[in-house]
């Protein structure tokens, strides 16, 4: 296992832009990206989250509702770890 401030770098570096989709690995469920919004935080000072249009999910996990925000640090981390996976609509970036 790598050590989270490996997998904090690493995920840094996941450039995420409205438009792009994203999967779900455990649920099947496929998504775009619609919004980045900042928020405040009292402890972590701003936070940013990505609201998250579902269009696509398995049969076998309907009883399972994927949520309409996303944090965005936790959605990098996601995407690096591989329980998520990114598919950008601006290739090579």
């Amino acid at each position: 296992m790598r050590p989270i401030e490996e997998l904090r770098d690493e995920a840094s570096h996941v450039k995420l832009h409205v438009g792009d989709m994203i999967y779900d690995v455990r649920t099947k469920s496929r998504g775009f990206l619609r919004k980045r919004e900042r928020k405040i935080d009292i402890l972590e000072d701003d936070i940013y989250v990505w609201t998250v249009f579902w269009f696509s999910q398995s049969e076998d996990y309907q009883n399972y509702n994927n949520l309409d925000f996303i944090e965005e640090e936790g959605l990098r981390l996601s995407i690096v770890i591989g329980t998520m996976e990114l598919h950008s609509i601006k290739q090579g970036e």
